[in-house]
């Protein structure tokens, strides 16, 4: 495994522990996008010294469950806006664990989130990893992809 790819698990398997008390674990099987309007990207840019994205997709059920957890509710209450700014606030501080890892200077972009059916593609952009995980009986992945200049 390459050295940003255990920053990666570590940092992944640190904040969903200690912000959502929920275990992960890193697979092989890589993540699969499962039917229409039930997968959700977050993405946060880094800019600066090193220049690319931090992504994280996951199944909107996923999702769902961590707005859950982070604002109180119970999982059929979690509207879609909380449900988008806990996807943000995880893709956020795995963007932000990452970067301290990069050259600096860099900046760190607020996150963006939306709905695809699709992996998430950035044009101008080439694949540095992905890594896949699992949490119950969900799975997600976190992708850094690096600017190409």
């Amino acid at each position: 495994m390459h050295s940003i790819e255990k920053e990666i698990c570590s940092y992944t398997e640190n904040i969903w522990e200690s912000i959502l008390g929920l275990k992960v674990a890193k697979i092989d099987a890589p993540f699969k996008v499962e039917g229409e309007n039930n997968t959700l990207a977050g993405c946060v840019h880094i800019m600066g010294a090193w220049e690319g994205t931090v992504s994280l997709q996951c199944p909107k059920d996923l999702a769902k469950k961590a707005a859950a957890i982070m604002f109180g509710v119970k999982e059929d209450v979690a509207d879609m806006e909380q449900i988008q700014d806990a996807l943000g606030e995880l893709t956020n501080m795995t963007g932000g664990n990452i970067k301290a890892v990069l050259p600096e200077p860099s900046y760190l972009s607020l996150p963006a989130v939306s709905v695809t059916d699709f992996r998430l593609h950035i044009p101008g952009t080439e694949l540095v990893t992905t890594v896949n995980f699992e949490c119950n009986e969900y799975s997600f992945s976190v992708t850094v992809v690096k600017r190409i200049k």
